[in-house]
């Protein structure tokens, strides 16, 4: 019996042989295995770099109000890592003794401001109207009180992003997750997991050559609010008087409120 050559053919070409199947599948466990610690090394070596651009921006930022005289501030967004430096509109800025729940968002610091010079008004119509000086051609006198004459004092410092050459946003890359973090001026551990996406946290340095102490704990990202938990973490912590924050692996416990090692 006569057999058809365009059979054969098909028959030779319906798929790979088992042996064919398994030298590829050798294959691609070789590209992986010597791929995947390539892009560890090469993940691991881009956070370190970000870590250490963090500590030298915070001893920048020291610098920067030493030497100019201000106050500034580091905002910190904790679900993207992104942060960047803000100027207050004059040095002495003012936070208080009493601690606050979380620092807050952008839209919020816009109400606290609108919110302020409404009142305000209040003690501008208490003050009287003004009044015409006929010893000068009718110029008006305006009204005046304590109050009114300390209202600059009164305010909140309004702030200004610094965007220079030296300084711009910064981020901890698409790695990188701020999981909490905490400051001299605030009541308890700043959570990403209870501020969400917008949750903000800063740090303040002083002109008088001060950092606040304060922690931020860095993780690798699994999700855009989630943490991986399986790998280890950093702890990032400032140093006030020295202007320095030191980069620590792992998951370390600090207490911003014990100033017993400050200058040590």
């Amino acid at each position: 019996m006569r057999t058809d050559p365009f059979v054969q053919t098909r028959r030779g070409e319906e798929g790979f042989s088992l042996i064919e199947t398994i030298i590829v599948v050798s294959l691609i466990a070789f590209v992986y295995t010597v791929a995947l610690p390539q892009l560890s090394l090469k993940t691991g070596t881009e956070v370190a770099n970000k870590l250490n651009q963090l500590a030298s921006d915070v001893r920048n930022a020291y610098d920067f109000a030493v030497l100019s005289k201000k106050t500034y501030r580091m905002v910190f967004v904790l679900n993207s890592g992104d942060y960047w430096l803000e100027e207050a509109d004059r040095p002495d800025v003012i936070l208080g003794n009493e601690r606050i729940g979380h620092d807050a968002t952008e839209d919020e610091e816009k109400e606290e401001m609108v919110a302020f010079d409404t009142k305000f008004e209040e003690f501008k119509e208490l003050a009287g109207a003004e009044v015409q000086d006929p010893e000068k051609d009718g110029k008006p006198i305006m009204p005046t009180s304590p109050v009114l004459s300390a209202k600059n004092s009164l305010r909140k410092a309004r702030w200004t992003r610094v965007d220079t050459l030296e300084w711009s946003e910064r981020t901890l890359g698409t790695n990188l997750l701020i999981k909490d973090m905490q400051a001299e001026h605030h009541g308890q551990k700043q959570e990403l997991a209870e501020l969400g996406e917008k949750g903000r946290a800063m740090i303040y340095f002083f002109p008088a050559g001060y950092v606040q102490r304060a922690y931020l704990h860095v993780f690798y990202k699994k999700d855009e609010l989630v943490p991986d938990e399986s790998q280890q973490p950093y702890t990032v912590i400032t140093k006030p008087f020295e202007g320095t924050a030191d980069v620590i692996p792992g998951y370390q416990e600090v207490d911003v409120h014990d100033d017993r090692d400050d200058k040590t």
